[in-house]
């Protein structure tokens, strides 16, 4: 709070130091550094910034995590890498200014609402500097939104890229799609007919974990799920999708199942290698996640169970999806964009317990359509 609170009387001076807007940007930083979801939700940013400056240079930073999913976007040219936690404290701002001044950017795009990228913002002496403001921050919010040079105050009742567009309007960049987009690593066709195999039945993706757990559907509930899909379509294949940290759990749930039926794909492909296996999918069943997201991006049937989470914030987009969500819960929906709670505050997780595995399984049922033919024949 001090380094906000002498930035904010000193800011006179260092707007001066740092000049007039430029009247093209051609050093653009990006800062987007939460989750993969929260990337995803960010790629119509990169799209419309580099439709209205195609000859800008166009850096985004990220946690390393995202690094595949950036270095894969042509929009993107290059990725800053970093890490939060270490612009924690005066070194690590020192930092933060020293990283983004050797960037020479003449332009930043903050999506966070972290205090700490104003004032490094402002005393990395960058002319032009806009950010999304949350509509939950507190004190040391409201004070860093005045070191920006303009700010977009996100409102709970519209979409996260819509809030982003009205920011981007503020530089010159009218209009825009909201649709999310995402971009396969080369070599990635080839490593998943690796992991797939040669099956000819529909294939049934089953997103195995969330970030936050308090989203996660659980062992149980998927094998439930899976038996019920199964045991309406025996030819189908079940492909458990997720990361190598969800293993165990997909070899849980694999146990579980007939044998033959279920393909784990844990950690059998990257990030950016990903796309390419939702691309094969004939339905995905996923939380609100990150994954999810990816599978709305290539256009996959998907049934999002969305649990706790704000779907006028987040939502799919795609035109084959169910939204499954118990709205009529009096504490629903907790989960925002910028309020992102990891427990559930009144014990019992219903959001996610009371939706059912037949209701899950039925609304996956009713996406397969004529695809299931198709993949059949």
């Amino acid at each position: 709070m001090f380094y906000l609170w002498l930035t904010w009387l000193v800011s006179p001076l260092l707007r001066i130091m740092a000049g007039r807007a430029p009247a093209e940007s051609q050093r653009i930083l990006v800062i987007q550094m939460a989750k993969i979801g929260d990337l995803l939700c960010a790629t119509p940013v990169f799209r419309e910034i580099k439709a209205r400056y195609p000859q800008a240079h166009l850096a985004v930073m990220a946690t390393a995590q995202n690094v595949p999913l950036l270095r894969a976007n042509p929009q993107v040219d290059e990725v800053v890498v970093a890490e939060a936690k270490t612009f924690r404290g005066l070194g690590g701002k020192v930092r933060l200014v020293r990283l983004w001044r050797q960037g020479h950017y003449d332009t930043v795009v903050c999506l966070n609402a972290g205090a700490a990228y104003a004032v490094a913002a402002l005393w990395a002496l960058i002319p032009q500097r806009l950010a999304v403001q949350s509509n939950f921050g507190g004190t040391s919010h409201r004070l860093a939104a005045h070191l920006w040079s303009r700010v977009e105050l996100h409102r709970g009742d519209r979409l996260i890229q819509e809030t982003y567009l009205a920011l981007l309007a503020q530089l010159g960049v009218n209009g825009g799609r909201v649709d999310k987009e995402v971009f396969t690593a080369g070599g990635a066709d080839d490593k998943v007919v690796a992991v797939l195999g040669l099956v000819r039945g529909p294939l049934v993706g089953i997103g195995v974990s969330s970030a936050n757990r308090l989203k996660a559907l659980g062992s149980k509930k998927i094998i439930e799920v899976a038996r019920q899909m199964l045991a309406r379509h025996p030819a189908a294949c079940l492909v458990l999708i997720g990361s190598a940290d969800d293993q165990a759990q997909a070899q849980e749930i694999a146990s579980q199942l007939p044998a033959g039926a279920v393909i784990d794909a844990c950690g059998a492909v990257g990030i950016a290698e990903l796309p390419a296996l939702l691309k094969r999918l004939t339905v995905f069943i996923g939380v609100d996640s990150g994954v999810t997201y990816m599978a709305d991006a290539v256009g996959v049937p998907l049934v999002s169970i969305a649990g706790p989470c704000n779907m006028q914030e987040t939502r799919p987009l795609g035109q084959q999806v169910i939204i499954l969500q118990r709205a009529d819960l009096p504490c629903a929906p907790c989960a925002h964009i910028f309020h992102a709670p990891y427990t559930c505050h009144v014990g019992t997780r219903a959001c996610i317990e009371e939706i059912d595995a037949r209701q899950i399984a039925d609304a996956a049922l009713s996406l397969y359509g004529d695809s299931v033919k198709t993949s059949a024949s």
